[in-house]
């Protein structure tokens, strides 16, 4: 694996671990406020406090959960409903795939903001209403690749054998052709889950995902925006920064295990 790999899988392993065991170590309630609004770094609060008197060290500590897990499951829902739709659309052909391509190219042409928006009214603000939004947005992307993928996978011989054989369209498509396409499914999770990172953020800091009081990086950004002149180096530069690795090392890894596969 190159250096940039093993920089890439160390980062993203010690975001990791600050996401599972960060709140562990947080030294104070990350939703309890104090009079001690937008103060300096000190003893007492390593990083300061936030504009309600919030300890951003407890904050960031807790913060990572959502914006790994929320993207996790946007991009697992996602991954399930493509393989399933690309795999009977690519195998079967004609009218079904047809009509299928055709779907995915509508939705792809709508902006994914404004996808996102669309979803978010329908639901409302929230966590799960977030992770919705973000899914639809990956599904056409992710079935439009695995499709050309099981297309290539299906014109092998051990997949033309048990259709000779006379096995149902499910077997084939789940039992033959799903695991040659593994590969680009894995390569494309690795990718999705960097874009979703970015979109679950995104989204955050509009208001519209994570909602107070509740500890996330990118509403961190948002709420104490207002302190970036005066007192940028806890409430707002850091978690911001910790968004930036995150998708980073995403990327890095993610890198590697196509050129891995590739080979």
């Amino acid at each position: 694996m190159s250096r940039q790999g093993w920089f890439g899988a160390a980062l993203l392993g010690a975001i990791l671990l600050l996401a599972v065991f960060g709140p562990l170590l947080a030294p104070h309630d990350p939703t309890a406020v104090s009079a001690q609004t937008g103060a300096a770094p000190s003893a007492a609060h390593l990083l300061g406090t936030d504009t309600l008197g919030r300890d951003i060290l407890s904050r960031v500590l807790a913060g990572g959960r959502s914006v790994i897990v929320l993207p996790l499951i946007a991009v697992a829902i996602a991954l399930a409903i493509a393989t399933a739709i690309a795999l009977v659309s690519g195998y079967m052909g004609g009218a079904v795939d047809a009509v299928t391509t055709r779907t995915f190219d509508v939705v792809l042409a709508v902006p994914g903001v404004l996808l996102a928006m669309l979803v978010i009214t329908g639901f409302g603000r929230g966590a799960a209403a977030v992770v919705a939004a973000v899914a639809l947005i990956e599904i056409p992307r992710f079935a439009r690749v695995l499709r050309a993928s099981t297309q290539s996978v299906a014109s092998r011989e051990y997949v033309l054998a048990a259709r000779a054989r006379g096995e149902s369209v499910s077997w084939v498509a789940f039992g033959e052709i799903l695991p040659g396409v593994v590969p680009t499914l894995l390569v494309e999770a690795a990718l999705g889950m960097a874009t979703a990172v970015l979109a679950i953020a995104a989204l955050s800091f509009l208001g519209l995902g994570v909602q107070q009081p509740a500890p996330n990086w990118a509403v961190m950004v948002s709420e104490n925006r207002s302190l970036l002149f005066t007192h940028p180096w806890g409430p707002v530069l850091v978690p911001a920064a910790l968004i930036a690795l995150l998708a980073i090392a995403i990327n890095l890894t993610a890198d590697t295990v196509t050129k891995a596969l590739a080979r």
